[in-house]
């Protein structure tokens, strides 16, 4: 064998070696949400409960895959201030896992899915953590008896996950069942109109001044006419 056909076949195995690394490693959920740089809460939280090194060492695992729903920034900034960091650090590896799916479910199949839907937070079987989805032609929405969330762009989709943005963080049920929404919008009181009495007053001014006009206008006549006799 020449020493360039040698070669050759060093760079076929160097290269089956490495596409063969690439597909082993699967996707990775902390790189997809930060690519669009706007679910930082999300991606901290993956990470400090050690949710996103559990879904990336099972996707490497899995026959069925993983279906994430991931609240952006905005929705985060919408919950009630102090409502994450009250939480224990096991309430916040549930609130993390409830927004994952153990299976993946492209935009079509979410009306094929059988209510309460079941999470990686807890078994819809005994009650725990419920998670009810309702479609309708590309809509779709989730609902968590605390919360009504509609899924948004696909951020990401293969065979073994899908990520999906939702619109507000899913409170479960079983956390959040005393939980009151914010209210930061400040009330504003309708404007007023003007009193009926002082439109009466304004009118009578006319009036009157229309009148104290005429009574001038007279006794200047008078005047005039006393004059010329």
């Amino acid at each position: 064998m020449t020493k360039q056909a040698v070669f050759s076949l060093s760079l076929l195995l160097i290269f089956l070696f490495h596409c063969t690394q690439t597909l082993a490693q699967g996707p990775d959920i902390i790189k997809i949400l930060e690519k669009p740089g706007e679910f930082t809460v999300f991606v901290r939280l993956l990470k400090s409960t050690g949710v996103a090194d559990q879904l990336n060492g099972e996707l490497q695992q899995s026959n069925s895959g993983y279906t994430v729903f991931a609240p952006n920034d905005k929705a985060f900034s919408e919950l009630r201030s102090g409502t994450i960091n009250s939480l224990s650090d096991l309430q916040k590896v549930q609130l993390i896992q409830f927004h994952v799916l153990a299976t993946t479910v492209s935009l079509s199949n979410f009306q094929t899915l059988s209510n309460p839907v079941p999470t990686q937070a807890g078994d819809t079987s005994a009650g725990e953590f419920p998670l009810n989805v309702s479609s309708s032609g590309k809509q779709v929405q989730l609902s968590t008896g605390v919360v009504l969330a509609t899924l948004g762009n696909i951020l990401h989709s293969d065979d073994s996950l899908i990520v999906y943005q939702v619109d507000k963080v899913l409170l479960p049920l079983d956390i959040f069942r005393n939980y009151v929404p914010s209210t930061d919008t400040a009330d504003q009181a309708p404007a007023k109109s003007p009193p009926v009495a002082a439109k009466v007053n304004e009118s009578s001014a006319v009036s009157l001044i229309r009148d104290i006009g005429m009574w001038v206008y007279i006794g200047i006549a008078v005047n005039i006419a006393a004059f010329s006799l």
